[in-house]
């Protein structure tokens, strides 16, 4: 059987999507652009929060790519979430995949890459990834160091097996698709992004940007959280931010996440990236969105719209407010908790011509 990890390796000279490439841009434009979008930016905020009622109570709006992504896909569903849809709803093994594939492959390369650069000319050894995956699941057990580390030392003590082996599994998927697409060795310039402190071979999370706004009752938080860094962040600001998913999908949710990266990760760090490098593992993809102003400013746009929501969702109703009348029905009104009292998603759901398990839906 072949390996995953090891079919369709792209060779070295084939890695031109994860070289920072084009015309050199000075480290100072990075900068200014980060500056100036931190600037426009706290001051839209500061207007959304001033229209605030003043008995409302939002309180802390987080800002990452999930809220983004469901506010982009209808406002009044994520309204209607509540604090149960807004917060992080807790590890579970498909949240947990990334996290862990990607502080294990750290880990190997901590052990291997680093050994094997000490003897000239030896190549470093080819990660197997569920191995990789459990070799560090004993170490975190062990001494965990990071939250996610806790998370699978607890499932351990609780001996939940059937979570720690889906985990593992899908951790280790993770890891395949992400070596396949990247090749290996991986770029001298890359380095994954973990929670995990002390590995040599990555970096850690950056942390939130919080803007001071005139209002502080409000606190706002906004993150990037990508796999890896390629390139050299600081002083020249010459790198690409990638992201990898075990699957693919449509080329607008691409878009609108390389929009919100690019100004997340510009806001939290001070820096602008050259590009956002989003690669799949099933098909092999790599997609590179150059960052540019107009990126930017669209990324502004779905941070902006998060705490607009959120802020709105916090306000008294009133009597001539229709609270669905944003609402996007769509495939995803099947699943949504709130279709039985949203107008337009019962609509959707009911109109005539639907199909449901192969058979049309009759409408009296």
């Amino acid at each position: 059987m072949t390996d995953p990890a090891t079919s369709n390796l792209p060779p070295n000279g084939e890695r031109a999507v994860l070289r920072v490439r084009g015309p050199v841009r000075p480290g100072h434009e990075s900068v200014e652009g980060a500056i100036q979008l931190r600037s426009d930016l706290t001051a839209r905020l500061d207007d959304l929060v001033a229209g605030l009622a003043g008995d409302a109570d939002p309180g802390d709006i987080y800002v990452g790519w999930v809220a983004a992504a469901e506010v982009a896909a209808c406002p009044a569903r994520f309204r209607a979430g509540g604090a149960d849809g807004w917060g992080f709803p807790g590890w579970s093994p498909p949240l947990a995949a990334a996290a862990v594939g990607r502080v294990a492959l750290a880990r190997h390369l901590d052990r291997h890459v680093v050994a094997s650069q000490a003897a000239q000319g030896a190549t470093p050894a080819l990660p197997q990834p569920l191995q990789a995956v459990k070799a560090w699941m004993k170490e975190a057990r062990e001494a965990p160091t990071s939250k996610v580390a806790e998370w699978v030392t607890d499932l351990s003590q609780q001996q939940d097996r059937a979570a720690l082996a889906a985990t593992a599994g899908l951790a280790a998927r993770w890891v395949a698709g992400f070596v396949r697409v990247v090749g290996w060795p991986l770029p001298d310039d890359l380095r994954l992004v973990v929670d995990d402190p002390g590995s040599p071979s990555a970096r850690r999370g950056e942390r939130p940007w919080r803007p001071k706004l005139a209002a502080r009752r409000v606190p706002v938080a906004v993150a990037s959280k990508p796999d890896a860094v390629v390139g050299t962040v600081a002083p020249s600001g010459q790198f690409d931010l990638l992201f990898h998913r075990p699957t693919s999908s449509d080329d607008v949710t691409l878009a609108e996440r390389a929009d919100f990266e690019a100004a997340a990760w510009s806001l939290a760090v001070g820096l602008v990236p050259r590009a956002i490098v989003v690669t799949t593992g099933d098909t092999g993809e790599q997609l590179r969105f150059p960052v540019d102003p107009t990126v930017l400013t669209r990324g502004a746009d779905l941070i902006a719209a998060v705490v607009e929501h959120r802020l709105r969702a916090a306000e008294p109703p009133t009597p001539d407010h229709d609270p669905w009348s944003d609402a996007l029905p769509g495939s995803a009104c099947r699943w949504c908790p709130t279709h039985d009292t949203c107008p337009p998603g019962t609509t959707h759901l009911t109109r005539p011509a639907r199909w449901h398990n192969g058979l049309p839906v009759l409408t009296g």
